[in-house]
Order: C-alpha cells, then structure tokens, then sequence
C-alpha cells in the first residue's frame, strides 16, 4: 500500500484499511474538511515544531485498530435487557402489560395484538418497530451477537452499525443485518417475506444464502429457507414465476414453464435473480440459466459454461463481480459463525 491512499485515495490500497474503513463508515464525517492553516501559523509563531507530514501508514492503521476498539467495544455497554417504547396499545412483556416503556430482556417474548405496536431500542445500534400481531423475542445482546427471534408477525429493522451487528432469527432462516433498514414478515406456517429498503441483507438456510439488496425482496420458506431475490420493479411475471421454481411446482411441466417464464422476462438489473438460480436449479437446467445469464451481462475471464454447470463456486463468485453490484468479498470479510 503506499502511503498516500491514507491521505488522498491515491496508490493501491491495504485489504486491511479497507476493512477499516468499512468498520468506521458509520461515523464518517459528511461535511467539509476542517482548515488547519491558521493552526500551523499559530504554532510557528510559538516556536513549536512544523507538524511532520505524512504519518506512517502503520501509526495510522494502529491509530484507527484502537479507534474501533474505544468506539465500537470499549465504550458501548451492553445489558441484558433492551429499552422499549410503546407505540400504539398495550403489548406485553412476559405477562405484562405495557402501557408507555418498558424493557425486554434476554429470554422474554414481546407480543403485540390487533391494535399494538411498540418499538424496541437495540442496544446502541439502532431500533426495531414490532408490527401488530406479531411475537418477538431477545435472544442475545452483546458487543457483536445481538439477535431477535420472530416467531410470527413483522419487524421493521434499522441498523446503523459495521454488517454483523444485528441478526433477526425465525423458522425458515436467519436475517443478517448488513447495515440497512428492511422488513421481514412471517406467517403462522412460518413462511416469510424480507424486503429490504436500503442497504444490504444476508438470509441464510443451512448453508444457503440470499444477497438481497436496497429495493428487493425474497420470500423464504420453513425448512428450505431463502429463495431467490428479485428486484420489486421486476415483470410481475417473473415475481409470480419465481415461488414455483423455487419451492416447488404442481407438475415437472410447471416448474419448467415457470423457469422458462423467468429466464424471458429478466431484465439485465435482473441479473442478480439468474445468479442465484444457478446454484439452486437441477443440473440439466442449468444451461439455460447459464446462457440467459451470460446474454444479459457476459461471464467474467475464466468462468466456463462447464465449470459454472458443475457448480463451481469461485467461478460463481468471479461472475458476481460483474454484476456491478456489491462485491461479494465484502460480505466475506465480515462472514464467521455465529456464537452458539
């Protein structure tokens, strides 16, 4: 890395003050730069020494390490119970009711009915609106494992924190806040619907995984977990398609049908549906998907027709790139599991 990046993005940058920076963007300044000029004159007049310009990359790496450490560990306490609002009705904790506030602790439900709702501050990171209807509970609050578990009803989730900070469990998988606003409904059966408003979600299944961006969606199912993403400006015709392909079909017939319907109906900006397929579509149909895919935005150099149809995954990785959305080494950079 050379050392102007730290001060004007120039030269070729560290993998390790990218993650920085990614960690620190919660609390990057949105204004102008300060002015230090008059600072400098007044010094010199003092016959104090000029400031010694540029800082070594290494100082200002360990300078941002203990900066995350003050800012996003040392300082934030964590308790174990979170403070909540009332906002319409009379919700309850455990068995009791909640007229104004209250708090929620690890281990305790929140339940709302008909005419309730309330919203429950998440530790220092941000907040969840618990819809009417709806049962929610505190999982786990610590500095980086802080969850909920929705067992029916919705949740309207904002986060501001680096990815990881916040998940939202139910039967049919895990929402994986990566810094954003989304909502996640769940039914009695426990099928679901994530869609997110800004930013990014991670649903995982099992080892399954759906990247769903600002303006998409993906319904999820109990013991499948996520499907596809889609775009919510996609052609209805794909919206309606992808449940069947997914989830299953009356007939084999149908389900072909139904694929062939999305592969027709996407749009380039659809490109992210196609390569989520790819994994999850049966071997000889994968081609088509494959084809589809490569018209809409071309394979990147190494990504081969055979190597994409025997499913392999850093050949699927290297075509994401190309998709001109976020790169998935981003997500992975932050990927680990969960604490039991």
């Amino acid at each position: 890395m050379h050392d102007d990046y730290l001060w004007d993005r120039s030269g070729g940058p560290d993998p390790e003050i990218l993650k920085l920076e990614r960690t620190l963007a919660v609390f990057r300044h949105r204004g102008t730069a300060p002015a230090f000029a008059h600072l400098e004159s007044q010094r010199r007049s003092a016959g104090a020494a000029p400031w010694r310009y540029p800082l070594t990359a290494g100082l200002i790496a360990a300078s941002l390490i203990a900066a995350i450490g003050v800012l996003l560990f040392g300082i934030r306490p964590h308790s174990a119970a979170w403070d909540v609002a009332v906002l319409d009705g009379r919700p309850t904790i455990g068995r009791q009711p909640v007229d104004a506030r209250g708090t929620l602790s690890v281990g305790q439900w929140l339940v709302t009915d008909a005419s309730s709702r309330a919203e429950i501050a998440v530790a220092d990171i941000g907040s969840v609106e618990v819809a009417p209807n709806s049962r929610v509970r505190l999982v786990s609050t610590r500095a980086e494992d802080n969850r909920i578990e929705l067992q029916r009803g919705e949740v309207r989730a904002t986060i501001f924190a680096p990815p990881r900070q916040f998940a939202v469990e139910a039967s049919s998988g895990t929402a994986i806040d990566l810094g954003c606003k989304y909502t996640l409904q769940i039914a009695e059966d426990g099928a679901g619907l994530l869609h997110v408003e800004s930013g990014w979600v991670a649903y995982a299944y099992a080892g399954r995984e759906s990247f769903v961006p600002a303006d998409a969606s993906a319904r999820t199912r109990p013991g499948f977990g996520p499907g596809t993403p889609y775009f919510d400006d996609a052609d209805v015709r794909l919206r309606e398609a992808l449940p069947r392909v997914d989830f299953g079909a009356p007939t084999p017939g149908d389900r072909a049908s139904a694929l062939q319907t999305v592969l027709d109906t996407a749009r380039r900006k659809d490109a992210i549906t196609l390569w989520h397929l790819l994994p999850r579509v049966r071997p000889e149909e994968r081609a088509r998907v494959f084809d589809r895919l490569a018209q809409l935005v071309p394979p990147a150099a190494g990504v081969t027709r055979d190597g994409v149809i025997r499913g392999d995954r850093t050949m699927l990785e290297a075509w994401w790139d190309q998709l001109d959305l976020q790169p998935l080494s981003w997500w992975r950079v932050w990927e680990r599991p969960w604490p039991k």
